[in-house]
């Protein structure tokens, strides 16, 4: 294994390593630069370095070991010795450790090697231990002091971090390892006040205004705000006090919701179930739209949620976006699908949007004589009578069905949810409207119109050949409709 292999090592391991170039030690000078660590470390640090100073006066004499141990440093301490061959013959924790770690005496957790290797993390440790035999292999490549951080495992199961730095002792003439000692601490606090902040620095990001409750008692402390919260009257309890953000600024037509919405039970078991509840509302005070959001914070021991967070998001600009890529689709439809004549849809949405579209009937009808009106008026009063037409069925039918000009003077009607009577009806209020159509400049012209529906329970592309047969039925009288069910 080469220097670099060893640095991949570090910095691929399971817990955060570095390390730092050997610092001269001597009376004046520590290991360790006080100056270059927190406030809340350099306790540790000052220990550190006075016992490995202490350490570095005395590694060449039998009472180096007893010395480690002799005084009372809070915080846990291992001490490992090598042979020439740099084999390890001794493993110590100090009683500091024992305690950090939830063991009671030497019996407990002996001084031997696999005694550290249990209190690593199960899934971690064949990592952590082969980046420590690789550091013993490499260490004359490596600078004098290492710092670690990684999680160990007490006694009791519970998982805890700590951070600690380790220095290796050389034998001055020929440079083997002779002695690798270090102190350790748990900042399980920190590391998890630390991920805390990551999450409340995430959340205060994606959140406008977000609050973090307490369960038990609906208590909160707000994460992020903003001008329009800030003037609601505050209140102890956090639902309370959205109730007074949604007095204050939403609008009335989303109050009821909201109400309804924020409620304990309500929100708690929507998160149980789904891991989150949300509801759109729209803020008068603000002129925007707003997405509401519960999910969870963190739990207790026994998986019961502990903590709650609210987040309330401007959704207006990806609302405003959806609704213009909507009106470019509507405007895109209206000119690929929409007759230019008539202005109702075309053969080519039947065949696209509709042919395979579950109905209750389809209706096929055309004008009666619609030659003999182009004849006797022109074109122009024959494009007339095609408009007129279309219009009138266009105002018969309901939001859900579709007219479609089939071609020429032919027509198609679809009827999504409609009973067999009320398609009678419909076709017989069609003819009688029909007759009813003046054409501008050509009064004495009087139009009627064939109708032929087929009614059953299908799709479009199924139902279109019976209902041609209903309009060649219909078109041997001419101007009534007949209706054939499938």
């Amino acid at each position: 294994m080469d220097k670099e292999k060893v640095a991949d090592s570090l910095h691929e391991g399971v817990g955060k390593f570095a390390a730092e170039d050997s610092i001269v030690v001597n009376d004046a000078i520590p290991l360790f630069d006080i100056s270059d660590y927190p406030k809340d470390q350099q306790e540790l640090i000052e220990e550190c370095n006075r016992r490995i100073e202490a350490a570095n006066n005395k590694y060449r004499i039998a009472k180096f070991r007893e010395d480690m141990f002799a005084k009372g440093l809070k915080a846990g301490m291992y001490f490992c010795t090598f042979d020439r061959d740099e084999n390890l013959t001794s493993f110590e924790f100090n009683d500091e450790t024992r305690q950090m770690l939830g063991y009671d005496g030497l019996e407990d957790l002996p001084n031997e090697f696999d005694s550290w290797v249990k209190t690593l993390v199960p899934e971690e440790r064949d990592g952590i231990v082969k980046l420590f035999w690789d550091s013993v292999k490499m260490h004359r490549d490596l600078p004098d002091i290492t710092h670690a951080t990684y999680r160990m495992q007490r006694k009791d199961g519970k998982i805890i971090w700590v951070t600690g730095a380790g220095r290796f002792i050389r034998r001055p003439d020929d440079g083997s390892l002779e002695i690798y000692m270090g102190c350790y601490r748990d900042i399980t606090a920190q590391q998890e006040l630390e991920e805390y902040l990551k999450i409340i620095e995430a959340i205060g990001k994606v959140f406008n205004f977000s609050m973090f409750i307490d369960v038990k008692d609906m208590s909160y402390r707000m994460i992020s705000t903003n001008e329009f919260v800030e003037a609601v009257p505050k209140d102890p309890d956090a639902l309370q006090f959205l109730k007074n953000n949604v007095d204050s600024s939403v609008a009335e037509s989303f109050r009821k919701s909201l109400y309804d919405w924020l409620n304990k039970d309500t929100i708690l078991a929507a998160i149980e179930e789904h891991g989150s509840t949300t509801l759109e509302f729209y803020s008068e005070g603000a002129h925007r739209w707003f997405n509401g959001v519960f999910m969870v914070g963190d739990r207790n021991e026994d998986g019961s949620l502990a903590h709650i967070v609210y987040g309330c998001a401007d959704t207006t600009d990806a609302k405003l976006q959806t609704l213009a890529q909507q009106k470019l689709i509507s405007e895109f439809e209206a000119e690929i699908y929409i007759d230019s004549l008539s202005k109702i849809r075309n053969r080519r949405f039947l065949d696209e949007k509709l042919i395979y579209e579950p109905c209750h009937a389809v209706v096929m009808g055309d004008i009666d004589l619609f030659k003999q009106i182009n004849d006797t008026i022109g074109h122009r009063g024959g494009d007339m009578a095609i408009q007129k037409v279309a219009e009138v069925l266009a105002k018969s039918v309901r939001k859900d069905d579709v007219v479609i000009r089939y071609g020429g003077d032919e027509f198609m009607m679809v009827f999504v949810d409609i009973s067999k009577e009320a398609l009678e009806r419909k076709l017989s209020q069609l003819t009688s409207a029909v007759k009813k159509i003046t054409l501008d400049d050509h009064p004495e012209v009087q139009l009627t119109m064939s109708l032929g529906g087929a009614y059953g329970t299908d799709l479009v592309n199924n139902l279109i050949a019976t209902a041609d047969k209903a309009l060649y039925e219909s078109k041997k009288t001419r101007d009534t409709y007949t209706v054939i069910e499938v």
